[in-house]
């Protein structure tokens, strides 16, 4: 497989059918930067690392740095750096960006089957949620020295996390216990706020929450639990935290979703049953329609959107 691209229509909420655009193999995450920058984890025959494609150039320019064992589950992109995680290894490579290739500037090893699946950016740190040793790891991201870590309870797998754009608060997803936990930052310190669960009690036992996703004005959050096959719908009050709808994916394991940029759809990509489903969302209430799109994706996995080029990649 690889990337595929397709358009959405903004009035209508219709994809259209998704077509091969780059050959990446095991592109597991894509990150895409505002001027047009495109990265992905990649795996060949001879070893795996870190994708780039400037997508807006024709024709579009690529290249990639294979310096990884195996390939990474995230990646993200920071300026003049990008970073991947890689669950397996327990480690987060850094590669400084430059006009040619990425350059291998820094590999942080955490310890094999660690777990880490994300790298998240905060001032001067990298905060790497580690799902298997119950933390988020945190280290420089001048000299990348450890600078501690954010702990959560045993067996709840921290997986993903965001900020909102002031970084006042940071909301994570834990996999194992379906679960969102809320810390407010304060001078650099993580403060546990509230801890809210997303599925009820009959529903406990389908531990696998994925991606966690704001709506624009950060007044919701959007959270997929692939075990369940359902979307959470989060409502971010003065209050706390408050599920306010679950919805059916469409589909089976929806292993990412995303959000359009004017925040008028939500979309699912649901890895075992290939496909991509897309619902109306209502910027107000935050909550979500009935689905009014579907089409086939072979085992897809991420999601971002070029609201520049009026479609997306997947």
């Amino acid at each position: 497989y690889g990337i595929y691209r397709f358009t959405l229509d903004a009035e209508r909420g219709r994809l259209s059918a998704p077509e091969p655009f780059l050959p990446v193999q095991d592109s597991k995450f894509l990150a895409l930067r505002e001027d047009g920058l495109l990265a992905s984890v990649v795996k060949r025959r001879y070893g795996a690392g870190l994708f780039l494609a400037r997508i807006r150039e024709i024709p579009c320019a690529q290249n990639e740095t294979m310096t990884e064992d195996g390939s990474g589950c995230h990646v993200v992109l920071s300026g003049t750096h990008a970073y991947t995680a890689n669950f397996h290894s327990g480690t987060v490579s850094c590669y400084r960006l430059t006009d040619t290739a990425p350059v291998l500037e820094h590999m942080i090893s955490i310890a094999p089957e660690a777990g880490c699946h994300q790298v998240l950016l905060h001032n001067e740190l990298l905060l790497i949620p580690c799902m298997e040793l119950d933390e988020i790891r945190l280290f420089s991201a001048k000299d990348y020295a450890p600078q501690g870590a954010i702990a959560f309870p045993a067996g709840s797998g921290p997986r993903h996390g965001v900020f909102g754009r002031t970084h006042q608060n940071l909301y994570v997803a834990a996999e194992k216990e379906n679960a969102v936990y809320c810390f407010g930052v304060h001078a650099g310190a993580f403060e546990p706020e509230q801890r809210v669960p997303l599925l009820d009690s009959s529903s406990s036992g389908c531990n696998e929450t994925a991606a966690i996703r704001f709506s624009p004005d950060e007044r919701f959050l959007y959270v997929s639990v692939r075990g369940a096959n359902r979307i959470v719908v989060l409502a971010c009050t003065a209050d706390g935290l408050q599920v306010i709808q679950r919805v059916s994916c469409g589909g089976d394991h929806p292993r990412d979703i995303a959000l359009s940029p004017d925040g008028r759809f939500v979309l699912s990509v649901n890895r075992y049953s290939g496909d991509l489903t897309c619902f109306p969302r209502d910027p107000a209430s935050g909550r979500i329609g009935e689905q009014c799109s579907k089409v086939s994706v072979p085992e897809g996995v991420s999601i971002v959107f070029d609201a520049q080029m009026k479609g997306e990649e997947e």
